[in-house]
């Protein structure tokens, strides 16, 4: 069964590798590659091979030869194959079948509570009503050029990394480091305010 990702260790590439060189390493993750698209082993058929490694016959033959030497591949029926790449997809293949087992079990399961709900109970369910802190999370309004986040009981300030770059770092400063693919973060407003208070005395 052809996948369309599986899992790759690069420490584990990196060190069986070593010794190859590019054009090697190269050959051999695009055969590894191959096996994973198939769901098992590869025709050795060197013109097949060197057109998608896209390389000559010859140059695949003296690769092939190194690669089965150092024991990274093997030869078997006709076929190219490698021995922790068909373990790999065996176990992909019963952790599928696994998922589809308990997602089949799940959606019985489901099934039989509706049922069994609307037999004993036949009253709509009442509807979840947001509390007043969920409410309050999704409240925004402005203040001069700074934006509250959550509602006037424990409201924060959303900052922007770039807009507000002094603020925000005189913030990071007090509450910690906010991690750096994140532009925009709600800081406390009371963070805020000692923040701004540090600059405006660093600016006297």
């Amino acid at each position: 069964m052809s996948r369309p990702w599986y899992r790759r260790f690069p420490d584990n590439f990196i060190a069986g590798t070593v010794g190859l060189t590019l054009e090697e390493k190269g050959a051999y993750s695009l055969v590894l590659d191959l096996m994973y698209v198939r769901g098992g082993p590869v025709p050795d058929e060197p013109r097949y091979i060197a057109g998608v490694c896209n390389c000559s016959v010859r140059k695949w033959n003296a690769i092939r030869e190194k690669l089965i030497g150092l024991g990274k591949i093997h030869v078997v029926d006709g076929y190219l194959t490698n021995e922790r790449a068909e373990k790999e997809i065996e176990n992909a293949a019963k952790d599928a079948q696994e998922r589809a087992e308990n997602g089949s079990k799940g959606g019985n399961k489901t099934a039989e509570n509706r049922t069994n709900t609307n037999k004993f109970n036949g009253t709509r369910p009442a509807s979840v009503q947001p509390t007043r802190a969920t409410q309050n999370q999704h409240q925004i309004k402005k203040e001069g050029n700074l934006v509250l986040v959550g509602g006037e009981e424990a409201p924060t300030i959303l900052l922007d990394r770039i807009r507000d770059e002094d603020l925000f770092k005189a913030c990071e400063a007090i509450n910690g480091n906010v991690k750096v693919y994140l532009q925009r973060f709600p800081f406390p407003r009371e963070v805020v305010a000692q923040a701004k208070a540090g600059l405006g005395e660093h600016a006297a």
